[in-house]
């Protein structure tokens, strides 16, 4: 059809129409490209009707991205552009255009020649207009729903993280064994409870609690019931809570009572008397130091050190009791502090000496042998008392590697002594129940015999009733392997500890040896010390063993020891200890 021709014709229709055509008439099949439909295609003609309509809105050469603009650019036209020329097929869509200000139907065909005819019409039917509004209303209920049950999800999302916040802060701030405050929390409060006494004169403070003997209920019942225990002291401890008085489990077997709103020491100690007592009503024992805040310190760090160090002096003391922090247990500590932090180089540089205590028999007045006693001189402090050396050893277990060159060295000692002075006496050589405890003490004792080829007849082991504590059994067994090598056994300190005369017949040893706080008051008028020693030696004497009183420094008690007929004496009177040098002029005279 000529231009001319499909013109005449379009004009005498009163439909809106309008032609759309390439300008490149020989690529108009091209308009399956969006991009070249909108910028290739432009308005051709318009015929009389669609100039009267929307010639306001639309002019002939107009390009097919200015119409778009016009009526809407929600109606995909190169989608229809491309159907009508690959089907053929006429193309329909009805929409509303904002700037006709109205509802639109546009036809779009496709001629042989590839033009593009649009024709568009108005819709005025009411019905049409409301399906178009339906469907929009329908998208619309179909988003509300949507949005409605997003916000449903996203409440119940914020009410489940609102839980887990709930269940991290209790995790975070309880003990998950017992369910009392932990360590967190009991910083966390002090620090708030300081801040509010900084403004009153009102104080608070603490009590730490440590539950006794515990190491035996895990070793002799196992740790679930060392566990229940635990559980027990809690659920007494929640019985405590109120708004003045707060309870931790700091760890392990070790609790806080913090209390505030302290006028006076017996505030805080009646209440720690009254936990003892129902503690103790249910089987359970407890050490407890109290440190009280300002007056002995303005942080949980100091306080809780100061409290622990009372703590330990109750346990010192004899356990399942209370004490009030003082500064002297300061001053303690830190000398236990620098005596620690001076040992192990002590043990490593080998700074210590060997000193020898002669033992007499007391009817002959003949040398019985000697006890090789540890000495330390530090070029700083001086001497340093055994007392407060060997604990801290022991507790640090450096008394392994330091008891281990004091059974060498006296060992050594005693092999020169039989070599060189014909020496036929007794070594005498302490050995602290941790070292007895370590799993290789025989065999590297009977190496030691071996490598120095000592007479074991000529050897004793000096223990406490320390080794006791623990596990008597292995303990026992232990000492009879000793006592098995031909190796005498001395129990030292007799009569200050628990043991009794019934259990000793249960013991491998050779030689018990009577106290010096026996010996110091022997001489008394009451005469209870002598009556007691006298029992003792007597029912031991008849057990075949061998006795040694500590501590003679007087004529007097030498004098009621014969009387009794005690066996050896060992003491200033006849001898302090020496250093190897001095003791080697005894054999000389």
């Amino acid at each position: 059809m000529k231009d001319r021709d499909y013109k005449e014709v379009l004009e005498k229709i009163s439909t809106p129409v309008v032609v759309i055509i390439s300008k490149d008439e020989n690529s108009q099949k091209k308009a399956k490209k969006e991009d070249n439909f909108r910028e290739n295609f432009y308005i051709h003609f318009m015929n009389k009707s669609f100039e009267e309509t929307y010639g306001h809105l639309i002019k002939v050469g107009y390009s097919s991205e200015q119409c778009v603009e016009v009526l809407s650019k929600d109606v995909e036209w190169y989608k229809m552009a491309e159907n009508c020329f690959e089907t053929g097929e006429r193309q329909q869509t009805t929409f509303y255009s904002t700037n006709a200000n109205a509802w639109l139907r546009v036809h779009m065909n496709s001629t042989q020649s590839g033009f593009i005819i649009i024709a568009v019409v108005n819709v005025d039917n009411d019905k049409e207009r409301e399906q178009q509004l339906l469907r929009q209303n329908l998208r619309l209920a179909a988003l509300t729903d949507e949005l409605s049950n997003s916000r449903e999800e996203l409440k119940k999302r914020l009410e489940n993280i609102t839980f887990l916040n709930e269940q991290l802060e209790f995790h975070a701030y309880h003990d998950s064994m017992t369910g009392l405050y932990n360590r967190q929390k009991f910083k966390m409060d002090f620090d708030n409870w300081y801040k509010s006494i900084r403004e009153t004169d009102i104080k608070f403070g603490l009590i730490l609690l440590d539950l006794d003997d515990m190491k035996l209920i895990n070793d002799a019942q196992g740790h679930s019931e060392g566990d229940a225990v635990i559980c027990h002291t809690a659920d007494i401890l929640k019985r405590f809570k109120s708004e003045n008085m707060r309870v931790y489990r700091y760890g392990g077997d070790e609790f806080i009572v913090m209390m505030r709103g302290i006028n006076s020491q017996d505030t805080i100690l009646n209440a720690g008397d009254m936990l003892l007592e129902v503690m103790n009503d249910e089987g359970i024992e407890f050490s407890g130091g109290i440190a009280i805040c300002p007056d002995d310190g303005d942080n949980s760090d100091d306080i809780l050190k100061y409290a622990d160090m009372a703590m330990y002096e109750a346990k010192r003391k004899g356990k399942n009791d209370l004490c009030f922090f003082k500064s002297i247990m300061r001053e303690r500590f830190m000398e236990k502090v620098a005596i620690q932090s001076k040992l192990g180089r002590a043990v490593t540089d080998e700074l210590f000496q060997l000193y020898y205590q002669p033992q007499f028999d007391v009817a002959t007045n003949k040398l019985r042998g000697f006890e090789a006693l540890l000495r330390w001189y530090d070029e700083e402090t001086g001497w340093i008392n055994p007392e407060q050396f060997i604990p801290i050893a022991e507790e640090t277990k450096m008394v392994i590697p330091l008891g281990e060159w004091i059974l060498e060295t006296a060992i050594v000692t005693l092999k020169e002594w039989i070599d060189r002075y014909k020496f036929n006496g007794i070594m005498s050589v302490n050995v602290s129940p941790v070292q007895l405890k370590k799993p290789t003490f025989i065999f590297d004792l009977a190496d030691l015999i071996k490598k120095y080829k000592v007479p074991t007849k000529n050897l004793e082991i000096e223990i406490t009733e320390g080794v006791f504590i623990d596990n008597k059994t292995e303990a026992i067994m232990i000492l009879r392997q000793i006592r098995e090598m031909g190796i005498g056994l001395s129990l030292d300190d007799f009569g200050t500890g628990y043991s009794s005369l019934s259990y000793l017949q249960l013991l491998p040893i050779t030689t018990l040896k009577i106290d010096k706080s026996f010996i110091a008051n022997i001489t008394d008028k009451d005469g209870v010390e002598a009556n007691i020693t006298d029992s003792i030696i007597s029912m031991v004497t008849k057990m075949g063993l061998d006795t040694i009183a500590e501590g003679v420094e007087r004529n007097e008690q030498l004098d009621i020891l014969k009387e009794i007929n005690c066996k050896n004496i060992q003491g200033f009177l006849k001898g302090k200890p020496m250093p190897k040098e001095k003791c080697e002029e005894l054999f000389k005279n």
